[in-house]
């Protein structure tokens, strides 16, 4: 009798340890909400980094192209390891009329891809002193001042771009927002609604990168520069004659541009997980994954 009640006693125990080892297992949907989490913070950073860094575009200059479209209207002196070119008057005056650098811009940043010892260095030979960067949203008057008089296509790719990557920021905020208030509240409508804003942000995404993308192509390459500076083009004066030389710009995307493209994948993957965790806490609430 003793024995059967031992023998009963460790079967008891044995369903308790077992018991207590299959509660204390994770419920694997408690992973698949770990994993949209982590996607969506990599989602984020990406996406607003690329959006906050000013290397969407990059300005250089032809040097062998250059050298055939002076053709002796205008002197050019080579500085910097070839880097930056000072263009001069062809007289006895040699007035220096532009020099024409390497530049780097963002949404609406646009930035000299010089050190500031580069800078004072070109100083001593007459470069204008200038702040690094500028961004398009102070106008003309501050800064790398007066813009190469752009095309009105240009003028509304430009704004539109800037516009629809503050819409995608202002999303990816309240996404965060909202799909904080889900998880913690167990609200299934919040976490879908999250899933729909990753959605609605890569494609505001996805626009500002296609107008980044061909923004360039309806660019007039012959416009003269008054007086400031245009894109890859520092005057300390009028600047005038600079402008047979524009066609001799390279414009080039650069990495922020890629970080974007990233961004905007990563983003509809979340999307599609944020969707998935609702359907799956329609079933298995987060309170019950927890237990």
């Amino acid at each position: 009798m003793d024995g059967n009640a031992a023998g009963a006693s460790g079967v008891n125990a044995t369903e308790d340890s077992e018991e207590a080892g299959w509660n204390c297992s994770v419920h694997p949907s408690v992973f698949f909400l770990l994993g949209t989490l982590v996607l969506t913070t990599c989602a984020t950073g990406m996406l607003c980094a690329a959006i906050m860094t000013d290397h969407w575009e990059e300005v250089t200059w032809d040097m062998n192209r250059l050298e055939v479209l002076a053709n002796g209207t205008v002197r050019l002196q080579w500085l910097l390891d070839r880097t930056v070119a000072r263009v001069s008057t062809n007289d006895l005056n040699d007035r220096t009329v532009a020099f024409l650098v390497p530049m780097h811009g963002g949404i609406w940043t646009l930035c000299l891809s010089l050190t500031d010892e580069e800078i004072d260095l070109l100083g001593r030979v007459g470069f204008p002193s200038v702040q690094s960067c500028v961004n398009y949203l102070s106008g003309a008057s501050e800064g790398l001042r007066g813009y190469e008089p752009r095309a009105d296509w240009q003028h509304r790719m430009q704004n539109l771009s800037i516009s629809c990557a503050l819409v995608c920021l202002i999303i990816l905020g309240s996404a965060a927002l909202v799909g904080a208030f889900g998880v913690f509240q167990h609200q299934i409508s919040a976490v879908l609604v999250t899933g729909v804003m990753y959605l609605l942000a890569a494609s505001f995404a996805l626009f500002t990168l296609t107008i980044i993308h061909f923004k360039r192509l309806h660019i007039k390459p012959h416009s003269e520069v008054h007086d400031g500076t245009v894109d890859g083009v520092v005057s300390p004066m009028g600047g005038r004659g600079v402008g047979l030389l524009l066609p001799a710009r390279i414009f080039t995307t650069s990495w922020s541009l890629d970080l974007g493209w990233g961004g905007v994948m990563l983003c509809v993957m979340t999307s599609v997980l944020w969707i998935l965790l609702s359907k799956i806490m329609r079933f298995n609430p987060i309170s019950s994954m927890l237990n």
